[in-house]
């Protein structure tokens, strides 16, 4: 199901074939990331907010070799509605675009 206003997209975490010391990760993988959701991270950025991507994950078994992995879906959520508006723009309507002539002492001499 697609959803424009909270994209969604997939990957997958995988049993690390590499692992061979306790401070290497146990899983990897990747989760793809569409411009929308980029454009959504960025405006929670401008928003003042923390960026952040909403995961969720299933246990699956590769259909291929029978191997378990998580299922990963990610969703960078973010509702401009629920933020507040910024402030109106100043009014510039009322400013004198001329400035006033400002007398000087040469203009009140009397010859």
């Amino acid at each position: 199901m697609s959803n424009d206003k909270y994209p969604k997209t997939e990957g997958g975490l995988y049993t690390n074939q590499y692992k061979k010391a306790n401070n290497h990760p146990d899983w990897t993988g990747n989760v793809k990331i569409s411009s929308a959701q980029i454009k959504n991270i960025i405006a929670m950025g401008k928003a003042g907010l923390e960026p952040k991507m909403k995961l969720a994950a299933w246990n699956r078994k590769s259909k291929e070799d029978g191997k378990e992995y998580f299922y990963i879906t990610a969703e960078a959520a973010f509702d401009e509605s629920k933020v507040s508006a910024p402030p109106p723009e100043p009014d510039y309507s009322a400013v004198v675009s001329e400035p006033e002539p400002i007398a000087t002492p040469e203009d009140d001499w009397p010859f």
